[in-house]
């Protein structure tokens, strides 16, 4: 939401919203955002996540998809979308295959998601070693340290999501696989980056009209391509500290989560750092919550207005798109920065 303020009026700093450029933090010892999810793993750098998700189909041809319901719309391909077919998520946001599994062929390809940042649970693994013959990739576009992944799983990241780079989609192979589909074309660079520049240039929010339309039009243009990661989100996740993200977001979720509890989507004592701080209300109290926040200059994001499953079929993660609502608690910001969060909410749901 664009929020213009008047040129002598000193404004509110925004919170939330998509990232500025991230300065790169890495200490000498400690492991990268980059070591960290790649590991001695082989991997690619596209574009995007979704580019690397279709490059991935692309190698099978002869594969079902097997998505989950509750998906963003913008994973699911026209190169692959008649080869879709979408399963249950259940309560607490995990992957509820055995309905399907029945129906699941040898070398279909199966996407689990690590939803807001948690890992997905036992039953997910249980299923992914006792099914070999299928193909499996755990989406972590909203998972900053979710874990180790499986062996035999495919891991995808979408780093824009959770820290200031422009753009990127990296593919992980599982372990043992040398073989990975690769991006073949440059990127425009320039375009891609001037909003997070902006940002950047622009601490108070004076001319927030100006980058957040400019960050619009860059998510607006984002397409399946063959298009590589930009060398310079590329530099910046080698050179950042994991843990210089991981321990703030942790800490300042405890902060809300000592005020917003009652309202959580997540469970308490969260043992890895969430997206960000999710609540589940009712439809006319989470319009009201956004209508709030955004005039106050808090950012808060939805995952997703819209999902990829047929909405008659899928009654829950329908109903999902009009309760849910994530809070800013990243690294950027500190504990006034959440007492100020945790305080309008309040005002607005009590």
């Amino acid at each position: 939401m664009s929020v213009i303020v008047p040129p002598d009026a000193e404004p509110i700093a925004p919170v939330g919203g998509f990232f500025e450029d991230h300065e790169p933090d890495v200490a000498p010892g400690s492991t990268s955002v980059l070591e960290a999810w790649t590991g001695e793993r082989a991997w690619a750098a596209f574009v995007n996540a979704r580019s690397a998700f279709a490059a991935l189909v692309a190698t099978l041809p002869g594969a079902t998809v097997w998505l989950p319901a509750f998906v963003c719309c913008d994973l699911v391909d026209r190169s692959f979308r008649e080869r879709v077919r979408f399963y249950s998520v259940a309560e607490g946001f995990e992957p509820d295959i055995a309905g399907v599994e029945a129906g699941m062929a040898a070398g279909d390809l199966v996407l689990v998601v690590a939803y807001f940042g948690q890992p997905v649970g036992p039953a997910v693994q249980d299923f992914a070693r006792r099914r070999p013959d299928l193909h499996i990739v755990e989406d972590r576009a909203q998972a900053l340290a979710a874990g180790p992944a499986f062996d035999r799983s495919w891991t995808l990241y979408s780093p824009r999501k959770l820290l200031g780079v422009a753009d990127g989609g990296l593919l992980v192979a599982p372990a043992g696989t040398s073989v990975v589909p690769q991006p073949t074309t440059s990127p425009d660079s320039e375009a891609l980056w001037r909003a997070p520049l902006l940002r950047r240039a622009d601490p108070p929010g004076r001319d927030n009209a100006v980058w957040y339309a400019a960050n619009q039009s860059k998510e607006a243009a984002m397409a399946v391509t063959s298009q590589a990661m930009t060398a310079r989100s590329l530099a910046i996740l080698s050179r950042t500290s994991l843990v210089s993200l991981t321990e703030p977001r942790l800490v300042n979720w405890r902060v809300l989560d000592r005020t917003l509890r009652q309202w959580s989507a997540l469970p308490a004592d969260l043992p890895v750092p969430p997206l960000g701080y999710v609540l589940r209300l009712e439809p006319d109290a989470r319009d009201t919550l956004l209508r709030g926040l955004h005039a106050d200059r808090i950012f808060a994001a939805v995952h997703w207005p819209e999902i990829a499953a047929p909405e008659g079929e899928f009654p829950r993660e329908t109903q999902w798109t009009r309760e849910l609502v994530t809070l800013p608690c990243d690294h950027r910001y500190g504990a006034a920065d959440m007492e100020r969060i945790a305080r309008r909410a309040v005002e607005l749901l009590g």
